[in-house]
Parts: C-alpha cells; sequence; structure tokens
C-alpha cells in the first residue's frame, strides 16, 4: 500500500509542466514584441530614410527626421500587434522576413546614386 504522503523527489505536479511551458511562451512573445520589434523598426526607419529623398524629394536632414518620428508610432503599433498574432512561429517568422526586407529595400535605396 502506497503512502498519500510520499511524493517521489523527481515528479512535478501535473499543473507545474503547463505554467511552465506559459511562461516560456509569454517571455518569447515579450522578446519577440521588444527586441524583434525594435530590429524591424530600425529597419523600417533605415528604409524610409532612404527613400523619402529619392520618392518625395526631400532634403536628406528631414527625411531623416520624418523617417524617426514614425519609426516611434510604428514601434508601438508593432508592440501592440505581437500580442494579438495566434503563433510564436508566426509572430517571429513576420518580424524576420520583414527586418529582412526592409533592409534589403534600404540597402538598395541608399545604393542608387
Amino acid at each position: 500500500m502506497k503512502s498519500i504522503l510520499f511524493v517521489p523527489p523527481h515528479s512535478k505536479p501535473a499543473g507545474q509542466h503547463a505554467a511552465w511551458q506559459r511562461a516560456a511562451r509569454m517571455a518569447l512573445r515579450v522578446l519577440g514584441a521588444v527586441g524583434g520589434g525594435y530590429a524591424f523598426c530600425a529597419a523600417c526607419v533605415a528604409l524610409l530614410s532612404a527613400a523619402l529623398p529619392r520618392l518625395m524629394g526631400l532634403p536628406r536632414s528631414e527625411a531623416v527626421v520624418a523617417a524617426a518620428m514614425a519609426g516611434f508610432v510604428l514601434y508601438l503599433a508593432v508592440l501592440i500587434c505581437a500580442f494579438g498574432v495566434r503563433g510564436l512561429l508566426r509572430l517571429w517568422g513576420l518580424l524576420a522576413i520583414g527586418t529582412a526586407l526592409a533592409h534589403g529595400l534600404a540597402y538598395w535605396f541608399s545604393s542608387q546614386a
């Protein structure tokens, strides 16, 4: 007959594993929102800084200031949307693809002289 009070030291309660997984998913989502969102917004600011003078004829200094101000709004939107995306893989994938695309376009616009 097993004692009710004896719990083997290696066993965990059933809810502890699920709580750890929820905490890990939330930590990855926050990391994606803050870190990935920052990288994405930095790439978008670089893209706007390079594209606005070429597309709209703005002086470069005004384009940089306008892009930086737009970056604050974009970062806020990314932070909010990061918690609305269904899955972590989708969040990280969208941020990675968007960052790579924005960096590529920024490089292309800056190399067009």
